[in-house]
């Protein structure tokens, strides 16, 4: 039997020891647990942790980070799940189920409407009511087929100390209306804190006639790769506003980097679709891979401020294993011009759905063409207006925790 609560300050050292355990990596006990007795809590994340009944030290923890975020047009709250790591005695236990329930409960109590991870198993995280966020396409382009037209506007460099604006700029422009995005005041801190030079990366913008940022690339060698993937060991990136912008981009990579690299590798989310830019189809790779897990926190609150199309209603079930706040019938009555209005109430519904698939139709991951490729939904009603309430919508997470 486990509990689980937040730790204090001065414990929040058993999180460092379990992660080290858990991914083998190594710690100084007594150094950190010296530290521990002046840290001061964190307003931006909880360090949560299961104690074994009748123990004083946790044995399993994982960070609550606290985000704003963006939702159907709406700033919102979001949890990110990061460094979930049980000792190995404790594992299978029902510790990590310990944390989950009792962080989920606590957002829902916050007001936070939603919580987000990256899994290193997406069946161990749908118990806890996570489902498969936006497909992602990892593209790796060979520099000798972007035979890409100058668009015109330039490209400039960004060194150590420069502004970085711009890229907060092309950033708020790419995902201003794109649901779980986080809202953010600076592109990335670590890149005025720590000297790129030195890491051999660099930043190039390209930039319109009228001297507006498009598009940028932050890149490194990776072999024969010029590498701008975002990712846990390197937060690189590419992004574009547009067709126009990342023409330009791509466009400069060939010319200035062909005697350089032998290819180019970035990630888009899979509702961009970029695939009729490139004049050679036939050499480039391009994988899928998933933009973490998903899952909302408050039902009854998503559904008021989630944006439909047109007039009408849906009474939805929806089931949570972990959050019995978060389960029951809801009817959803929506029309253009005022908000929505969500009551509780009896009788069937015209569909049941796990709050992962809730969660993933709602965010716009997934839409109700897609309801039949779902088992564990149960359609009552056919009917029912369901691509007013569940259809695709921009929905990344670009920050990594």
């Amino acid at each position: 039997m486990f509990t689980a609560r937040k730790l204090k300050p001065e414990e929040r050292y058993y999180s460092g020891l379990h992660m080290a355990v858990a991914f083998e990596s190594s710690f100084d006990l007594e150094k950190e647990r010296s530290a521990a007795e002046e840290a001061k809590d964190d307003p931006r994340a909880d360090c949560w942790a299961a104690f074994r009944e009748g123990e004083s030290a946790p044995v399993a923890s994982f960070i609550m980070n606290k985000y704003d975020v963006r939702f159907d047009g709406h700033t919102v709250k979001m949890g990110g799940v990061g460094g979930v790591a049980t000792l190995p005695a404790y594992r299978r236990g029902g510790a990590v189920r310990a944390c989950m329930q009792s962080s989920f409960r606590d957002l829902y109590d916050s007001g936070f409407l939603l919580a987000a991870l990256y899994p290193f198993s997406t069946a161990f995280y749908r118990q806890f009511g996570f489902e498969n966020g936006q497909p992602c396409h990892l593209w790796t382009l060979p520099l000798r087929d972007l035979n890409m037209p100058d668009v015109g506007g330039r490209v400039y460099e960004l060194f150590p100390g420069d502004d970085t604006s711009p890229l907060l700029d092309v950033y708020r422009a790419v995902y201003g209306d794109c649901n779980l995005s986080v809202v953010r005041e600076t592109y990335d801190a670590a890149l005025e804190k720590y000297n790129l030079l030195e890491q051999k990366r660099y930043i190039f913008v390209w930039e319109d006639e009228q001297g507006m940022p498009g598009g940028f690339l932050i890149g490194g060698r990776d072999s024969d790769v010029l590498n701008c993937r975002t990712d846990f060991p390197v937060r690189n990136g590419l992004l574009f506003r547009d067709a126009r912008a990342l023409q330009g981009l791509l466009h400069f990579v060939r010319t200035a980097f062909l005697a350089n690299f032998d290819f180019i590798r970035f990630a888009t989310p899979s509702y961009i679709n970029i695939l009729s830019l490139f004049p050679e189809g036939a050499s480039m790779d391009c994988k899928l891979y998933l933009n973490g897990m998903l899952r909302v926190v408050n039902a009854e609150k998503a559904l008021r401020l989630c944006r439909c199309r047109g007039e009408g209603s849906l009474t939805i079930r929806v089931t949570d294993p972990l959050l019995p706040e978060n389960c029951g019938n809801f009817r959803l009555e929506f029309a253009p011009g005022r908000e929505n209005t969500v009551s509780r109430v009896t009788g069937e519904p015209d569909i049941s759905l796990p709050i992962g698939d809730f969660s993933t139709l709602l965010c716009g991951v997934r839409s109700g063409s897609e309801i039949p490729w779902m088992p564990g939904v149960q359609v009552n009603r056919p009917e029912a207006p369901f691509e007013k309430v569940f259809y695709k919508k921009p929905c990344h997470i670009l920050d990594l925790f």
